[in-house]
């Protein structure tokens, strides 16, 4: 019997600015060995309980807690990498790393995280269990990945990022190798490209089973403001039905009522 659907939905360029992910490849995370698809405005993911449904909307979900800076304590929270790591078997002749990649492609840039586990360190530490990012490349859109179209470049704890004269220059700062550029970018003006995608993909909303008890963010009194984006915990959800009344949108409204 299938079990319940993933709705994806992605609304075109808005008034917020939201990005649709035209493409999306998800490699080794969780039960997804190996998938790549296109995506519309609309997609439905169904089938069996267990088949990985909620593996792709996750996998979505770790690129936003990425460029919000908390990509180790996503995966912490999930388990920790060993749990979240494709645990198949695998090919004789396979003898690369194993490392969870996730890439997505928009209409405006190309993005890639690898991640995979820390070596042995030669010193003593408690975080031996820390995911490690291993790659992390960002490509304008329409450019075949091509080289040239490459706004940022890392391996480990070394990155080149393209600034805002067009020029290649070494990201200077230390890099914490268990999170993402994203979360360390201190000096966005000097970065417009990669701190574009940043903020795109911490726009993306995620709704997945509501808190409905008494403590629950819904049921919690809360000052109204205009809000044309449900948070993700929902605590927001008078003030975001008011939004829809008061910008007139009819065909939204009536689909909520």
């Amino acid at each position: 019997m299938p079990g319940a659907a993933v709705l994806l939905w992605q609304p075109s360029i808005s008034r917020a600015g939201r990005i649709m992910i035209q493409y999306i490849r998800i490699q080794n995370f969780r039960s997804v060995k190996d998938i790549a698809l296109e995506l519309g405005p609309l997609n439905i993911v169904f089938g069996p309980n267990g088949c990985g449904k909620s593996n792709i909307y996750n996998a979505i979900h770790l690129l936003t807690a990425a460029a919000e800076g908390r990509l180790s304590g996503f995966i912490s929270e999930e388990g920790g990498l060993e749990n979240m790591m494709w645990s198949g078997e695998r090919s004789p002749l396979d003898r690369h790393p194993r490392r969870l990649q996730i890439a997505c492609r928009t209409d405006s840039f190309d993005y890639e995280l690898q991640i995979g586990f820390p070596e042995k360190l030669p010193y003593p530490t408690q975080f031996m269990l820390d995911p490690i990012v291993k790659e992390e490349n960002i490509w304008l859109a329409g450019y075949s990945r091509r080289p040239s179209s490459r706004v940022l470049q890392r391996k480990n704890q070394a990155a080149f990022l393209v600034d805002v004269t067009g020029e290649k220059s070494t990201f200077t700062e230390s890099i914490y190798e268990n999170e993402s550029v994203f979360g360390q970018l201190g000096e966005p003006h000097r970065f417009p490209e990669v701190s574009r995608v940043r903020e795109t993909l911490r726009r993306w909303r995620f709704y997945h089973e509501f808190a409905i008890g008494r403590h629950s963010p819904l049921r919690q009194p809360a000052v109204g403001y205009r809000s044309p984006v449900l948070d993700s915990d929902g605590q927001n959800l008078a003030a975001a039905f008011q939004t829809i009344v008061e910008i007139g949108a009819e065909e939204i409204w009536h689909c909520c009522k």
